[in-house]
């Protein structure tokens, strides 16, 4: 089945699709879709209006095949409203991939992304633009893991439009790891949603998903996080922690953790905070001559600083802590 077909079949999101649950599913405008669709892959098992979009409006697809136990540094960036991009790594090659925005303005704009990763390879994806005034952006990661490998995606997301990230993170042999890092700095009407799913589908794979908020006006933020089990993935383990500080009385968030385990010998926790900034240490900052809005600040960075200090050097690290 082809994409225009599948997304035709499913319709519109809906407030009662489990994948669009806290998104503001009536800001999506209706598209208009090619007479034929010209990726000839099949999208029928594709659920997610988002990571159909693009190939639905036949974007052009961008194929690149790194060779095993290369280096490599990539930009990327999409200069329509539509893109799609495919990336084969090779087999125990070292790769860091910095996404960039398009600073286009348009209705909508929506970008896939199938990440194809190689036993022993190691991966950054990471992005972190300068605020935006984009009225709505979906960008979806399908990533597909083989023995060994280590997938790390980080993002700081900025911005006074609507985004959605959502990510499918399949982990189908032994010794994978997926680490996903996102903080969402948000103010004004803006709203950014994360929905995950995360399959581990052999034994000893690991999964870390952190997510941390600074919200501030009417801004909001969402995310939505799955994890699946599947029978005989003995010893795999997963974590995943959202926290937020609501800056003003009305921002707010929601979360959904999911958690779907059908095997026993796992090690899979979850975690959810909010609150304000510390009294505490802000009343300690300020007694020892700190300005306010300087002690505010200071524990803003330091709560942001602590989503990617943990990361290991390299070019995601230095750009991430760069824009804190």
């Amino acid at each position: 089945m082809d994409a225009i077909t599948r997304i035709k079949q499913l319709g519109m999101p809906r407030r009662n699709n489990e994948l669009w649950t806290f998104f503001p599913v009536a800001k999506i405008p209706a598209p208009e879709f090619p007479d034929a669709c010209t990726c000839s892959d099949d999208f029928a098992e594709e659920n997610d209006f988002a990571a159909l979009l693009p190939v639905a409006q036949n974007a052009r697809t961008m194929v690149q095949n790194i060779a095993d136990g290369s280096e490599e540094m990539a930009m990327l960036k999409c200069n329509n409203d539509f893109g799609h991009t495919v990336l084969n790594i090779g087999k125990n090659a070292k790769v860091s991939i910095e996404i960039l925005d398009n600073k286009v303005m348009h209705p909508i704009c929506a970008e896939r992304f199938d990440v194809n990763v190689g036993e022993g390879a190691d991966v950054e994806i990471f992005f972190a633009n300068p605020a935006n005034d984009l009225p709505l952006t979906f960008r979806h990661f399908r990533i597909t893991q083989a023995a060994g490998s280590n997938v790390r995606f980080s993002a700081i997301e900025r911005g006074n439009g609507i985004t959605r990230v959502s990510i499918d993170a399949f982990l189908n042999a032994t010794g994978a790891n997926f680490d996903a890092r996102t903080l969402n700095i948000l103010g004004g009407e803006s709203s950014s949603h994360h929905r995950l799913h995360i399959y581990h589908n052999a034994p000893e794979t690991t999964s870390t998903q952190l997510s941390r908020n600074l919200l501030d006006g009417n801004a909001n933020a969402s995310y939505d996080g799955s994890v699946i089990v599947n029978a005989d993935c003995t010893k795999a383990f997963s974590s995943q922690l959202v926290n937020t500080i609501l800056l003003s009385e009305n921002s707010s968030v929601s979360v959904k953790p999911v958690l779907k385990i059908y095997h026993d010998d796992v090690e899979c926790t979850h975690g959810n905070t909010v609150g304000e900034l510390d009294a505490e240490q802000m009343f300690y900052l300020v007694s020892r001559g700190i300005p306010e809005k300087a002690a505010r600040k200071m524990l803003m960075n330091a709560f942001a600083f602590d989503t990617f200090a943990p990361l290991p050097e390299g070019p995601a690290k230095k750009r991430l802590l760069q824009e804190i």
